[in-house]
C-alpha cells in the first residue's frame, strides 16, 4: 500500500509540474511555444541517462536509502519552484520580478529538472521496492502489480491534470504557488512516510 501510494503521489506531484509548464512560462516569464518545447525536449533527453544511472548505483546503494535521496532531492526542486515574495505581494504584474526570493526563469528551470529527475529515478526505485514485499497473489496472472502500478500512475496523472484546471479558475496570478505548494506537502509527506516505514520497505 505504500508504494501504491508513492505511485500515486509522485505522478501527481511530477504532472502539476510537467503539464502546467506552458501555462506558468507564458504567464509569468512571456516564454513563447519553442522555449517550452525546448525545455521539454531537454526533460526528455534525460530520460533513459537517469534510468541508467539509477540502475547503477542501486547496485551499491539499498533501495529505501535511494528512495529518501532521491524524495529529498525533490522536495528541495519543489521548494525552489514557490515563490515566497507572492505570499506578501501581489500586486505588480511583473511577479516581483528582480526580488531575491522571486523565482525568476533560471530558478525555475534548476527546480523543474530537480523535480523530474529525482522523480523519474525514484519511479524505477519505488518500481524494484514493489517488486520485492508484493503479496505472491499479485505477482503472477494479468491482474499483477505491473498493471495495478500502471493502473494507478494513470489515476495519479488525471487527477494531477484535474488539479492544474482547478487551480487555474482559482487564481492565474497565484498559479505557481497554488500548484507547487501543495506539491511540495505532499513530498514532505512521503519522504516522512518513508522514513516512517523504512524497515517495511525491504525484502
Amino acid at each position: 500500500r505504500i508504494c501504491m501510494f508513492l505511485l500515486f503521489s509522485k505522478m501527481f506531484t511530477v504532472e502539476s509540474v510537467i503539464s502546467a509548464a506552458s501555462m506558468v512560462t507564458k504567464n509569468r516569464y512571456g516564454w513563447a511555444v519553442q522555449q517550452v518545447g525546448t525545455l521539454g525536449t531537454i526533460v526528455g533527453c534525460l530520460t533513459i541517462p537517469i534510468s541508467v544511472f539509477i540502475g547503477w548505483i542501486s547496485q551499491y546503494r539499498e533501495d529505501r536509502v535511494l528512495m529518501i535521496w532521491l524524495m529529498s532531492f525533490a522536495a528541495l526542486g519543489m521548494g525552489l519552484l514557490i515563490d515566497v515574495t507572492d505570499f506578501v505581494s501581489t500586486e505588480t504584474d511583473t511577479y516581483n520580478e528582480g526580488h531575491a526570493l522571486a523565482v525568476g526563469p533560471y530558478r525555475y528551470i534548476a527546480g523543474y529538472l530537480l523535480v523530474f529527475c529525482s522523480v523519474q529515478a525514484f519511479d524505477g526505485v519505488v518500481g524494484s521496492v514493489l517488486s520485492k514485499v508484493i503479496p505472491t497473489a499479485l505477482a503472477t496472472g494479468t491482474l499483477n502489480s505491473g498493471l495495478l502500478a500502471t493502473v494507478i500512475g494513470t489515476f495519479g496523472r488525471a487527477c494531477g491534470d484535474v488539479f492544474i484546471t482547478s487551480v487555474g479558475f482559482i487564481d492565474i496570478r497565484q498559479i505557481m504557488n497554488l500548484l507547487f505548494v501543495p506539491s511540495f506537502i505532499i513530498l514532505a509527506f512521503d519522504l516522512i512516510l518513508i522514513c516512517y516505514k523504512y524497515d517495511s520497505l525491504t525484502a
